[in-house]
C-alpha cells in the first residue's frame, strides 16, 4: 500500500511554469476593442456636431433673410462664434491644403510612415456629410502607433475612421494601416 501511496506522489508533482508572456491575440483583441470604442464615439458624436452646424446655419440664414428682425434675446454673436466654431470643423480648399501639410509635417517628424489622398473629389457618406477619403501608413511598436494615431486625431479637423488593417511585419514591428474620411464644407464639395 505504501508503494502505490508513493507512485501516485511522484505523478502528482506538477511541472515548473515558465515566466507567463502575454499571447499577441490578446494585444489585438485589447487594439480592437479600442479601436470599436473609438469608432462608436465619433459615429455617436458626428451627427450631434452636424445638428448643431445645420441648427446654427439655419439661424443665421433666418436672421439674414429677415428684414424686421427682433434682436432681443436672439443671441446673435454667440450663434455666430458657433457657426464659425463648427465651420472650421470643416475646411474649404486652404483648410484641406492645411490639413495636407499637417499631415506631411507628422511625416517628416516621423511620427506616420506615409500618407495619401484616395481621390481628388469630395464624396457623400452615409452621414451625408462630405469628405474626402485617405490613408495613413504607421509602422512601429504598438506605442509608436498610437503616438501616430493621437497626433492624427488631435488635428483640428473632423475626421472619421473607415478601414483600419494591421499586420505583423516582425517581433515588436507592426504595419498599421488607418483609412480616414476627412469631412469637408459643403461649398467645397461642391466644386469638386
Amino acid at each position: 500500500m505504501k508503494e502505490v501511496k508513493e507512485k501516485i506522489t511522484e505523478k502528482v508533482v506538477m511541472p515548473k511554469k515558465p515566466g507567463r508572456k502575454i499571447k499577441p491575440w490578446i494585444i489585438l483583441l485589447a487594439i480592437n476593442l479600442l479601436m470599436f470604442a473609438s469608432c462608436i464615439y465619433l459615429v455617436t458624436a458626428l451627427p450631434k456636431k452636424a445638428q448643431a452646424l445645420n441648427k446654427a446655419r439655419s439661424d443665421e440664414q433666418r436672421v439674414k433673410e429677415s428684414k424686421n428682425v427682433d434682436v432681443t434675446g436672439l443671441e446673435y454673436k454667440p450663434t455666430k462664434d458657433n457657426v464659425d466654431k463648427l465651420n472650421s470643423f470643416y475646411p474649404e480648399e486652404s483648410g484641406v491644403i492645411k490639413f495636407i501639410e499637417d499631415v506631411e509635417r507628422l511625416k517628416n517628424d516621423g511620427v506616420i510612415k506615409d500618407f495619401s489622398l484616395v481621390g481628388q473629389n469630395a464624396v457623400k457618406d452615409k452621414t451625408g456629410g462630405y469628405g474626402l477619403p485617405f490613408i495613413v501608413s504607421v509602422q512601429g511598436s504598438w506605442e509608436n502607433i498610437n503616438t501616430g494615431l493621437q497626433a492624427l486625431q488631435n488635428l483640428p479637423y473632423l475626421i472619421r475612421a473607415i478601414n483600419i488593417e494591421a499586420r505583423i511585419v516582425d517581433e515588436g514591428v507592426t504595419d498599421f494601416k488607418y483609412g480616414g474620411f476627412l469631412y469637408v464644407s459643403d461649398n467645397l464639395a461642391k466644386t469638386r
